[in-house]
């Protein structure tokens, strides 16, 4: 019987999509191709080497926006909004089947954790939106290590003593969920709200639309 759940928080449990309309929204003002731009920070914020050495979420997220401002020629015009999208960061909110689903496998008594990309200046306000109460929260910071890289999950086995019979995984992430847990043996479900294409030969226990899909496996 599953006892434990892990998450992936950003994609997965939380909609970032007002995040990325707001950067698109200050690429347009500035008469930028808000595509390219958007892109650009995903791209960024998924590259292994922003993150070499560790620094925190925030301070990522900072850098990124110094980032863009180099790549578009702008003269600090993403950077000076930092705060503001510290304050959009604050304030996303989790899909539409996201708490309720969270509530009924807690009122199953399933323990519930989140393994996040973050840090703990940002996540109180991500999990007070989710509404639901963690048995457990690891992130970015606690470990200083970002997914994929398997420190981060070895570090969620040991102390929550994770194992291929107990858990399942949860995520939107293929590079950094999917990947990962493949190379661990971990039973894994693929939130693939996008239906995006795999970059790679890993493969899913199982992929689901959203997170009421992964009922019917889980329970």
């Amino acid at each position: 019987m599953t006892k434990i759940l892990t998450f992936d928080c950003y994609g997965t449990l939380i909609n970032t999509d007002p995040l990325y309309q707001w950067l698109e929204n200050l690429a347009q003002a500035v008469n930028l191709d808000p595509t390219a731009v958007r892109a650009a920070y995903s791209e960024y914020e998924d590259d292994p080497v922003s993150v070499s050495p560790y620094l925190d979420y925030a301070m990522l997220i900072r850098e990124n926006l110094k980032h863009l401002d180099g790549m578009f020629d702008q003269d600090h015009w993403f950077e000076r909004h930092y705060v503001e999208c510290l304050n959009v960061h604050d304030h996303l909110l989790p899909f539409p089947e996201v708490v309720s689903t969270l509530q009924a496998w807690h009122q199953q008594g399933i323990q519930l954790v989140i393994m996040s990309n973050s840090s703990w200046d940002l996540m109180p306000a991500n999990l007070a939106a989710l509404k639901v109460p963690f048995d457990g929260v690891l992130t970015a910071e606690d470990v200083h290590a970002y997914k994929p890289d398997l420190t981060f999950f070895q570090a969620a086995e040991q102390r929550f003593g994770l194992t291929a019979t107990n858990h399942w995984h949860i995520a939107r992430g293929y590079g950094s969920d999917v990947v990962p847990a493949a190379q661990l043996g971990w039973p894994m479900i693929w939130v693939n709200r996008n239906s995006v294409t795999p970059n790679g030969t890993a493969q899913p226990t199982h992929m689901v639309a959203d997170l009421t899909a992964t009922k019917a496996l889980i329970g």
